[in-house]
């Protein structure tokens, strides 16, 4: 269910944004949403680059709260940037989403972990 929850949320997501949102342009928003997944580049600087069951969120550059201040401040600039906002800060969502199901799996498994005070926030507001 986590690897459906997150791809759709990266991929399926954003094309109903770019219809409802941008019906007359929509493959062009679409086209913008789909490209703000580059920032998941990031992750070929980790080491390693790739560890299962690693949340991103707080640990990648790009992903760091920093980043996704800037992320919600494009929000507030015109077209493209915007839909690029939309779209970064959707993905940080995502991703923080699925650091949420994981730590709902084992919560300890994450202390210490970049996202720990917000994942352990949350997952207090959810009872978990």
């Amino acid at each position: 269910m986590q690897f459906f929850i997150h791809y759709f949320s990266h991929l399926g997501l954003p094309l109903f944004i770019a219809l409802i949102f941008f019906k007359s342009e929509w493959k062009k928003a679409y086209f913008i949403l789909l490209a703000t997944m580059l920032v998941d580049l990031d992750h070929l600087l980790a080491d390693p680059i790739f560890q299962e069951n690693r949340c991103s969120v707080g640990f990648h550059y790009l992903h760091t709260p920093y980043a996704m201040v800037v992320y919600v401040l494009m929000l507030f600039l015109k077209k493209p940037y915007r839909i690029a906002g939309i779209g970064l800060v959707l993905h940080m969502i995502t991703d923080f989403t699925d650091c949420m199901i994981m730590y709902a799996g084992c919560p300890p498994c994450y202390e210490g972990a970049p996202a720990w005070p917000a994942l352990s926030m949350v997952g207090r507001i959810l009872g978990l």
